[in-house]
C-alpha cells in the first residue's frame, strides 16, 4: 500500500473482508497500478510494436 510490495491474493482476501469489498478489488487496483507504471517506463517502445497482421485480418 505504500508502494513497496505488490498485493497478493491472500492480502487481497483479507483486506476485502476487512473493508467489506468484493474479492479481487485490491488485486485489480494493483494490476491497474502495475500497468500504469509499465506504460510509463516503456515509453515509445510500445508505439513501435506492430500489430500481428493475422489478427488484424480477423477484425
Amino acid at each position: 500500500m505504500a508502494g513497496k510490495r505488490s498485493i497478493t491474493a491472500d492480502t487481497d482476501l483479507r483486506l476485502c473482508r476487512y473493508f467489506g469489498l468484493r474479492d479481487g478489488w485490491w488485486l485489480r487496483e494493483q494490476t491497474n497500478y502495475d500497468m500504469a507504471i509499465a506504460r510509463e517506463s516503456m515509453g515509445e517502445a510500445l508505439t513501435k510494436i506492430q500489430r500481428c497482421s493475422l489478427l488484424a485480418a480477423c477484425n
